[in-house]
């Protein structure tokens, strides 16, 4: 440790005497002379390690996410490891992930989940893209699944387990109060033997939001189950059936459950299922009564033709009369049917334009169809058959988004309007052959004023001074509290 800087001052040596001892001191001299010449940067310096690998997870409060990718293999011993540490720390999991990763050991980690994790009260478990997940692996975790009640979504896309499986935790489906997200994609196994185990989920009491079967090998009778499932799950709101060969039979099924009461989906994936004209049309006639659902896609799809487009169109924009557009399906903005070679380009554009009202209120979807269908009529609008109550705000805002012209042209298009709405059936009144003609007789025009302006507030007055001063607030309230003064002493006197 005590070296010396310099060879000058070490004792004089023969050049036969150099020893490793020698070369010691000459390799360190050198080093040193770099140091004092050239400062090393900062980030080169060595750092401290005052915490190993498993506090990194513990670095926040509250419950731990044990997230696995597919960087390096994944190995028992350091599953094992992270679960201990945190059962020691007695912290919560509330995430766990096996995102594509590769297993060294698939049944012995999945053994170690279905028998660690019950301690963990996990919320959201994702194992997600691992082939090597089969029926054994999804056995061993039904310890865990079975016991839980605090799991909330479930992924177990891109596996190979099929409905034999599903089987082993069927007590999971039917008794798991808490269950809000299951993912089953991409897996072809499954099948309709396991959308029949899948649709005794909750029993129909649950709170499930989210149920994706993307790719799940899915016919006729397994799409039926789905459908029953969907009649009796209020809380569903996004279902996923894309790349299953449904056709339109399943499509007519799914159709019957949308119109049900209990129903309250708000998406439906149809991406890819085979369906043709004759499903759409059902599904056409299910989507005018429904008020749920906001979106539907329909992509790559080949067997429906502009004919079946134009009539699912129809039901949430029917441009035959201004009464058919307001007595649309004004929640359902976004048809997706991209990919759908046999179908016109107007069709598509126009649910494009569908589209841009996807994040409008409902109020602001109805202006934008009603404002559409006036620009594109260019003759007037017939307003026959409406309320009165109605006709004031219809012609106004036809009044302010098309300008006063078109308002008088709308007005015009109705013969029977004078004879509808007389306000006056008086003989002197009956020489007016023009309803226009007649409101240029001041009475007439106050009296029709009175009847179509009454659903809007009344302006209130406003008190000016010989000045041409505005009234405060104030003074007008003090104005009317001397009214009634002067209004009571003059009561005390007459009765004096």
């Amino acid at each position: 440790e005590q070296l010396p800087t310099n060879l000058n001052m070490m004792p004089p040596m023969n050049e036969e005497a150099t020893t490793p001892l020698r070369r010691q001191y000459d390799a360190f001299n050198q080093q040193v002379a770099v140091t004092t010449e050239m400062p090393i940067p900062a980030c080169n310096m060595p750092r401290r390690q005052n915490s190993s690998d498993d506090d990194l997870l513990f670095l926040h409060p509250g419950p731990v996410d044990l997230i696995y990718g597919a960087e390096n293999p994944l190995r028992t011993e350091i599953v094992a490891r992270h679960l201990s540490s945190v059962r020691r720390r007695r912290k919560r999991i509330n995430h766990l992930s096996l995102l594509g990763s590769e297993l060294v050991d698939p049944k012995g980690i999945f053994r170690l989940l279905g028998k660690k994790l019950k301690k963990f009260n996990v919320k959201e478990l994702a194992i997600s893209q691992i082939p090597s997940m089969g029926n054994e692996e999804l056995m061993s975790l039904s310890p865990f699944l079975n016991a839980t009640k605090t799991l909330k979504i479930l992924d177990l896309s891109g596996a190979r387990f099929d409905a034999k499986a599903l089987q082993e935790i069927r007590c999971f489906f039917m008794k798991n109060p808490s269950l809000e997200v299951l993912i089953l994609g991409d897996n072809e196994c499954v099948g309709d033997k396991g959308a029949a185990v899948v649709s005794t989920l909750q029993e129909g009491r649950g709170m499930l939001r989210t149920l994706s079967m993307r790719g799940c090998g899915l016919g006729s009778s397994g799409v039926a189950s789905i459908s029953k499932f969907l009649g009796n799950s209020p809380s569903l709101r996004v279902l996923e059936l894309s790349n299953n060969v449904i056709g339109d039979a399943g499509v007519e099924l799914l159709a019957e459950s949308i119109k049900t009461q209990h129903c309250q989906l708000e998406f439906l994936g149809l991406n890819s299922v085979e369906v043709g004209d004759r499903g759409v049309l059902v599904l056409a006639d299910a989507v005018k009564t429904d008020r749920s659902l906001n979106s539907l896609s329909l992509q790559n799809n080949r067997g429906i033709t502009s004919f079946g487009a134009a009539h699912l169109f129809k039901s949430v924009y029917n441009t035959q009369s201004l009464q058919s557009v307001l007595a649309c399906n004004h929640v359902l903005t976004n048809i997706d049917i991209r990919g759908c070679s046999r179908i016109g380009g107007s069709l598509l554009k126009l649910g494009e334009e569908l589209l841009s009202t996807q994040s409008m209120a409902t109020h602001q979807v109805i202006r934008f169809k009603v404002s559409t269908y006036t620009e594109k009529k260019g003759n007037g609008i017939v307003l026959e058959g409406f309320d009165p109550k109605l006709l004031p705000h219809i012609l106004s805002f036809v009044g302010k988004s098309n300008g006063l012209s078109y308002l008088f042209q709308s007005i015009r298009s109705m013969p029977p309007l004078h004879s509808q709405y007389a306000l006056c059936a008086k003989a002197e009144d009956a020489k007016f052959n023009d309803f226009l003609e007649s409101l240029k007789v001041p009475k007439r025009t106050k009296k029709f004023y009175d009847r179509f302006a009454s659903p809007f507030p009344k302006p209130r007055p406003i008190m000016r001074y010989q000045c041409g001063r505005f009234a405060n607030k104030h003074e007008v309230a003090m104005k009317s509290l001397s009214c009634n003064n002067k209004f009571k002493s003059s009561l005390s006197t007459q009765k004096k």
